[in-house]
């Protein structure tokens, strides 16, 4: 197999240049938010289907395992969904967080986003609390085994992050839909289940008007107002929005406390670091 890897600098995703429909689903896995680079990756979408794969720039290049046990792996996958024909490849971009994940495709479909790594068991139990979500869409639990987890796949276009989100009304179904998370020992009473990594990026729209709310393995009990917070952050860093104060200051040192310790994206670190300073400020709603 060959593969082309997107986007320059990165390089974190691995496009199949087999076929159109499967480079077309392997374009899919890039989560631009941003209007250029989306536009660039309809344009690019829309003539992979048309002429074919050979109009992806980029240097082919040969296949690689991305973890160990891969081949055993995709074996014991099948016994859920079938032999799988192509994978289209997501590496996270972030050091700090290991494993892999791949879009499994049968003749140009997807059937299913297959996630390698340790600890994936508390994702699946939090998904299967979601029961397919309320107000958004969330991958469904298709098969899991001893480190990897299969979940239903978004459709194979380009996503695009809502914008002008309520998102008050948004976390507030998130709480209601967490309710029964496990609580840890010694978690203060006052705090509430959160979706852990609320942004713009992992809140996209697909077709239709109810848009996904994907990468749950960070869902867990934080201040409240903790998955505000940081979606205001990243919005206001993501966009150049003006953070406007929250109140939230409990929420905002959490979120501080978490950020500090990162090494990677740093510049994006910086930013919501600065948004947070602001948001944690007395509101006047």
């Amino acid at each position: 197999m060959s593969f082309v890897r997107y986007p320059p600098g990165r390089a974190n995703v691995w496009i199949p240049v087999s076929d159109a429909r499967s480079a077309a689903a392997g374009l899919s896995l890039l989560t631009f938010s941003k209007p250029l680079p989306l536009l660039a990756q309809r344009i690019l979408h829309r003539a992979v289907l048309m002429a074919g794969p050979w109009v992806l720039p980029g240097r082919r290049e040969r296949w690689e395992p991305p973890v160990d046990r891969w081949e055993q792996i995709l074996r014991e996958v099948a016994g859920v969904v079938g032999p799988v024909d192509e994978v289209a490849l997501y590496l996270r971009p972030q050091t700090s967080r290991p494993g892999a994940a791949a879009l499994l495709i049968q003749r140009g479909r997807p059937v299913g986003f297959l996630k390698v790594r340790d600890g994936l068991d508390r994702e699946a139990q939090v998904l299967r609390l979601l029961d397919g979500g309320d107000g958004f869409r969330v991958p469904v639990v298709l098969g899991e085994g001893a480190s990897w987890l299969l979940i239903s796949a978004m459709e194979p276009v380009p996503a695009r992050p809502v914008r002008n989100v309520d998102v008050v009304d948004l976390t507030g179904r998130i709480q209601r839909l967490l309710a029964r998370l496990p609580k840890p020992a010694g978690t203060p009473g006052h705090w509430l289940p959160m979706h852990g990594d609320l942004t713009p990026w992992n809140l996209r729209r697909t077709r239709g008007r109810v848009p996904w709310l994907i990468d749950w393995e960070d869902a867990a009990w934080a201040p409240p107002g903790a998955d505000e917070v940081y979606y205001r952050a990243a919005e206001a860093t993501l966009f150049g929005v003006d953070p406007v104060p929250t109140g939230y200051a409990e929420a905002a040192a959490h979120w501080e406390a978490v950020i500090s310790k990162r090494s990677d994206d740093l510049p994006l670190n910086g930013g919501m670091l600065a948004a947070l300073e602001v948001l944690s400020r007395p509101s006047s709603r």
